[in-house]
């Protein structure tokens, strides 16, 4: 329900405010790069000048290509993350959480989005994006977490004090966005969109350091505000004997377990039937014992606190803000600000402030120079004479003639020319030539790009002077080199999306629910998550609520550039002896970049002898089958049969355990009962002596009446 709160909306706009006149230099520079590198390449008094002068101001934008390559290599190179389970965590539930993790991470929406991140910060030297909620559907009560896009990272803020690059570590986050009065009205209502007036003046502030003014609100539209803010508090964690860290919420619930199955088994060893008053004494002595020497249970387990300490927890509260107004306000399901600066290459200078930079920062003159040669060389071809011959006046003396010659862009199949007396004829004129100096600096502004941001031709797809593969091979990594801050910079906010992704999946993926995703072994399948296996609820399968777990980045290529690695190598395998083939079609299918190819992988899985395979699981070769003698067959079926026997008796031990856990089970119920049947003897108890009370009241009343009665009577 929006509500009205000035002092927290105050608050909130002096931190977009902080950060605006903070972050000004960048905020000016972003802009100005992404005009000048997707086109606006003269200024209004450029274009002025030029013009006075008569020339055009044409453009020759070689660094649109350069940024659209690095947006294409980054595409082909989503980096790798790996979901490492530290605590609390069976094999397939951090199966689980890692293939949600990738799906959430690699889907066609987060790549989208980190493209979108990639064109930003290598065009204008920073980015940004943010993770957020959303229902499945319409008619879904289940939230799903969502990769968003932020068209302009300038209307992004974050604490100018955070420590980390992606900005996630810092007391608050946010960003700003614009819509019209008509839809305020239509989420909002009508009475807070009357509320929210032009802002004044005063409250304004410059948001690219241009000297214009930021307006929060107008007469066509309002400014949002969506806050995050990190708040502390303390917390007291424990840790078990088993390794197993727990909060205090839950060592208490772990306590109340712990001492119903201590009554129960003191119950369950007693040799006769226990009173009311011998059961109220054990579980009085049971509620007595001290947390430090109470025998815990874990899943059943015996364990023991071995440590604790105190540690401050951090949460993020969600607001969104207009004008003086708070409008929505949620824990966000993280611990760190799901806003994600996307850094460049930036820098921090004497004063420590931050400096970004951008990819093409470097190349900015050297493009300003060409389109400067382009335009002069136009000029020249502009200004020169369209005439081809020269001659006497004699020559065009008739009419017919003058018509001809007279228009040079006429075409004749013979130029005729009227004779003069001094035997005279037109000569042909050459073309004007172009400075020679102008093509070699053209040149040189052509090379100079190509050094200032180390993308060469050949890494742009030219044939170069490389013959061999091993030649090419090394030209690309040398190319390479050039884009490793750019993209190393991405993988970072990447990782750190990775990790607010990470802390949201306990908090939104908390019922139980079905959940589709894409597995590398099985392609895209549905998956049962949060799913009771008792009518008690003790035991969880895949509960994604449980365990800590950490996002890592992989060093070295994407996960596809490694299948293509692997597919180039067993493809030398191949041509250097075709009939190997068939002993690692399984490996060649898993590496095969066919997206939806489930049924040919396994085709070619099928090809592949068993024993090959196990071979290449143990690293042994496969053991050649030969015809046992009877002693070995002897041998073989005691062993069977011991096997068989062993087999049994781990199901009798199985069955006792059960059969006791049910005892357990029965002998909790039992007390449960009893418990019951003395509260209704107390309570029966209670009723008589009540009603003896009242019994004996009425008589008293009634002997009062009697006597009362005879007194008047007698006096009558």
């Amino acid at each position: 329900m929006a509500r009205k709160a000035e002092k927290e909306a105050q608050a909130a706009r002096r931190r977009v405010e902080s950060w605006r006149s903070y972050f000004s230099g960048n905020i000016k520079n972003y802009h100005f790069m992404m005009n000048f590198v997707l086109g606006k390449q003269w200024d209004d008094e450029e274009s002025r000048l030029l013009r006075s002068y008569k020339k055009i101001p044409l453009s020759f934008n070689k660094l649109s290509p350069l940024l659209n390559s690095l947006l294409g290599e980054q595409q082909q190179n989503t980096p790798q993350l790996d979901v490492v389970p530290l605590s609390d965590a069976d094999e397939e539930t951090a199966s689980i959480r890692e293939s949600v993790v990738k799906d959430n991470m690699l889907s066609s929406d987060a790549k989208s989005v980190y493209q979108n991140a990639a064109k930003q910060s290598f065009g204008g030297g920073y980015g940004a994006f943010y993770l957020d909620t959303e229902y499945e559907h319409d008619d879904s009560f289940n939230q799903k977490i969502t990769y968003n896009s932020l068209k302009d990272p300038t209307r992004a803020y974050w604490d100018p004090s955070a420590k980390k690059d992606s900005k996630i570590d810092g007391m608050y986050g946010g960003f700003t966005d614009r819509i019209s009065r008509k839809r305020f009205r239509a989420l909002y209502g009508k009475k807070i969109e009357n509320e929210i007036k032009v802002v004044n003046s005063d409250e304004e502030v410059d948001s690219e350091g241009s000297g214009s003014t930021f307006n929060w609100a107008d007469d066509d539209s309002i400014s949002l505000i969506y806050d995050f803010e990190r708040k502390f508090k303390s917390k007291t964690i424990y840790k078990l004997s088993n390794g197993r860290v727990v909060n205090q919420d839950e060592l208490d619930s772990m306590i109340v377990e712990s001492k119903d199955i201590i009554i129960a088994d003191r119950v369950s060893v007693a040799e006769e039937e226990l009173s009311d008053e011998q059961l109220q004494e054990i579980m009085d002595e049971v509620e007595a014992t001290e947390v430090e020497i109470l025998t815990l249970y874990d899943d059943g387990e015996p364990v023991r606190i071995e440590d604790k300490r105190k540690v401050e927890e951090s949460s993020i509260k969600h607001r969104v803000f207009a004008g003086d107004y708070l409008l929505e306000e949620t824990d966000f399901p993280s611990n760190d600000i799901p806003v994600i600066f996307v850094d460049q290459n930036s820098y921090y200078d004497k004063n420590g402030a931050q400096v970004t930079r951008a990819f093409m920062q470097d190349a900015i003159d050297t493009q300003k120079f060409l389109n400067y040669l382009g335009t002069q060389t136009n000029y020249l071809l502009k200004i020169s004479r369209y005439d081809q011959f020269i001659g006497s006046a004699e020559n065009i003396r008739t009419q017919d003639s003058a018509d001809i010659w007279r228009d040079p862009l006429s075409i004749q199949g013979m130029l005729t020319y009227d004779k003069a007396s001094d035997g005279s004829r037109p000569e042909q004129l050459r073309p004007p030539e172009l400075p020679q100096s102008l093509i070699q600096q053209y040149q040189r502004a052509i090379e100079d790009i190509h050094t200032c941001t180390g993308l060469y031709p050949s890494r742009m797809g030219e044939q170069g002077n490389e013959i061999s593969g091993k030649a090419i091979d090394a030209r690309t990594r040398q190319g390479s080199y050039a884009t490793y801050v750019a993209f190393n910079s991405l993988n970072k906010a990447i990782t750190a999306g990775g990790k607010v992704l990470n802390q949201m999946i306990p908090n939104v993926y908390d019922s139980e629910r079905v959940i589709t995703m894409m597995t590398a072994d099985s392609g895209r399948k549905s998956v049962p998550i949060n799913v009771g296996m008792d009518v008690y609820g003790a035991q969880i399968q895949n509960d994604l609520t449980r365990g800590t777990y950490e996002v890592e980045l992989v060093a070295g290529p994407s996960y596809e550039g490694q299948k293509q690695e692997a597919l180039n190598s067993l493809n030398m395998v191949i041509q250097s002896n075709p009939s190997l083939f068939n002993m690692f079609a399984d490996l060649y299918a898993e590496n095969l970049p066919l997206a939806n190819s489930l049924e040919i992988k396994n085709r070619l899985k099928t090809i592949v002898p068993p024993e090959v395979v196990e071979a290449g699981k143990t690293g042994q070769m496969p053991q050649q089958k030969q015809n046992p003698n009877p002693q070995d067959l002897a041998a073989m079926e005691a062993i069977q049969i011991k096997k068989e026997e062993l087999e049994l008796k781990k199901q009798k031990l199985l069955l006792d355990k059960q059969e006791a856990e049910s005892r357990n089970q029965i002998a909790m119920i039992d007390l449960e009962i009893q418990k019951i049947e003395s509260m209704a003897k107390l309570e029966g108890e209670r009723l008589r002596y009540l009603s003896e009370t009242d019994r004996t009241a009425s008589d008293n009343a009634i002997a009062h009446a009697d006597n009362i009665t005879k007194i008047i009577t007698s006096k009558a």
